[in-house]
């Protein structure tokens, strides 16, 4: 099925259960944000980290072993970390158990992964590296009825570099992890290496298109072979963000943002999804919190409607749907507007800015986004730009935010749809957001952004602002 319009299907199959009986009309729709609860973790965690996975039929976390004893904590001077299970169906601290009960095995979660069959498990170790500091390796290990066996050091992790978060593809075929190696685009990098019968291949970078000169880090790869990492680097809503690049059979797509209903203005960690596709997990750490909160995302009761549907139950197609239906800060677009759209979303237009009677640029030639704004800002005018008003400080404005720079006033116009148009700059967790257009109403800011994507802007989104400052209550978009 393609997945781009699977969502319309989904509608669809909600319309034949509900239709009849509620005499609803041709084009009612539930937006796929009701097919999922998010929800925190309800486990105390008392590790070094807060990072959770998946093995078997529950999880993975760190603890001190003194708050699994019969003895009260606080009367044990000392404990030791490990690796604990949780089983899904009862998930309590009480109801843990060591995930191997011959290793503490006390690497992180967010940096382990399993095998489809769980007989082995590729992981996160720090060595130290000659005595001056702690370097991170990637390790793999057997595990044979339910035990840990010896660890061994995949072969090209031993030169200086850091090596971690791998992330093995269903088939074992490939892997993913992030390193700051050589080339790198600044930062921890993304790199991929496959198997061979000779071992694992030489490690490559995946790209500009996915790495940027922050860090890209815990991959992790789903039964599509889809890639969701975090990143600081792309445009997003603050901090580090999860992001998804879709398979597409050879390689992968450019990464999209989660949206709202994944990332914040915190830091987004670590998703991954349980490989029977009911459930996904992810970290959010904000700044100054001693604690970090896991985020569980399950199907809702309706969901549970079309189980003849396997896309239905499924996550990952799910997420796909969200970035879809431009889900952001609680605001998502009527029925109406969703099926109008659908036929946008399978013959979107790339990012260029030429005239409209012109013709697009190859793919290949499309460049990095502060090119294609340095591009428009030189391309002659062909419309008068409209001129924002000086920012009234008490007034509730709508803009749509399009991208992201690490550079001041990139380009002082886009244009869209043909027409050039300033843009508003403001500064927000260390990088320039730019934004295009002033609306008073919010339908009007959304029609807008859909415009912007019209142009190529995919992952454009409704902000909202008091003067020249962001309002971050989400209540605004519910008036």
């Amino acid at each position: 099925m393609n997945r781009i319009i699977t969502h319309s299907f989904l509608l669809l199959s909600l319309f034949s259960i509900y239709g009849m009986a509620q005499e609803a009309p041709v084009n009612d729709s539930i937006p796929v944000v009701e097919l999922m609860i998010k929800d925190t973790l309800e486990l105390e965690l008392h590790g070094p980290s807060s990072d959770i996975t998946f093995y078997t039929n529950g999880m993975v976390f760190l603890s001190n072993s003194k708050y699994h004893q019969n003895m009260i904590p606080d009367h044990i001077t000392f404990g030791v970390i490990k690796a604990y299970f949780v089983p899904l169906e009862y998930i309590a601290l009480e109801s843990s158990t060591p995930l191997f009960v011959n290793d503490n095995f006390p690497y992180s979660p967010a940096g382990m992964s399993f095998t489809r069959n769980y007989q082995k498990v590729y992981f996160t170790k720090a060595e130290d590296h000659h005595g001056r500091r702690n370097v991170e390796k990637i390790y793999e290990m057997e595990i044979i009825d339910g035990r840990a066996s010896g660890h061994e050091q995949l072969s090209f992790t031993t030169d200086p570099s850091r090596y971690l978060h791998p992330a093995i593809s269903m088939d074992e075929s490939f892997m993913i992890f992030s390193s700051d190696r050589t080339p790198s685009s600044g930062g921890l990098d993304l790199y991929i290496t496959r198997k061979t019968s000779g071992g694992w291949s030489k490690p490559e970078n995946m790209g500009h298109s996915i790495n940027s000169s922050s860090h890209e880090w815990y991959p992790y790869l789903d039964h599509n072979n889809d890639l969701y990492f975090s990143s600081a680097g792309h445009m997003g809503y603050g901090g580090y963000d999860i992001y998804v690049c879709k398979y597409n059979g050879s390689s992968w797509d450019p990464p999209r943002n989660l949206t709202t209903y994944i990332n914040s203005e915190q830091d987004e960690l670590g998703l991954s999804i349980h490989p029977n596709k009911h459930m996904a997990v992810f970290t959010q750490v904000a700044d100054g919190a001693a604690r970090a909160e896991v985020f569980k995302i399950s199907l809702s009761e309706k969901a549970s409607l079309i189980a003849d549907n396997s896309d239905g139950n499924d996550i990952s197609v799910l997420l796909s749907d969200l970035i879809e239906s431009g889900y952001t800060e609680g605001n998502l677009p009527s029925s109406d507007e969703m099926l109008a759209g659908k036929d946008r979303l399978i013959t979107s237009t790339p990012l260029i800015f030429e005239e409209a009677e012109q013709p697009a640029k190859p793919e290949a030639e499309v460049q990095d986004a502060s090119s294609l704004m340095e591009a428009a800002a030189a391309r002659p005018e062909t419309a008068q730009p409209e001129t924002p008003s000086e920012p009234d400080p008490n007034r509730l404005l709508f803009r749509v935010q399009i991208l992201s720079s690490t550079s001041s006033n990139t380009s002082p116009r886009v244009t869209i749809e043909g027409k050039t148009y300033l843009t508003f700059e403001y500064y927000y967790k260390g990088a320039y957001r730019i934004t295009v257009g002033e609306f008073e109403e919010l339908s009007d800011a959304t029609a807008f952004r859909g415009k912007c994507r019209n142009s190529g802007f995919d992952q454009a989104w409704v902000a909202a602002f008091r003067g020249k400052e962001r309002e971050t209550d989400p209540s605004v978009f519910r008036k």
